[in-house]
């Protein structure tokens, strides 16, 4: 029998399923990704937001993609 395998991923979790001869085999990979900061205007109740408070958005971005990567490999490995 050929090996089949199922993929369920997102960016908090990735479920692999293997099915051989010899049986099956579940992997549960969970991501470490961060949610991104919010970047809103000014709000009355909280006050402007500063520079120093938020990172820029291609900071963020970059941060992001990093984390993502490492998580996409820890799958697929």
């Amino acid at each position: 029998m050929r090996t089949k395998v199922g993929l369920w991923i997102d960016h908090k979790k990735a479920i692999v399923v293997a099915i051989t001869d010899k049986g099956q085999e579940i992997r549960l990979i969970i991501s470490k990704v961060e949610r991104q900061l919010r970047r809103a205007g000014d709000s009355p109740l909280e006050g402007s937001h500063e520079r120093q408070q938020v990172p820029a958005d291609d900071s963020r971005q970059r941060r992001l993609t990093g984390q993502l990567n490492i998580y996409y490999d820890a799958v697929i490995a």
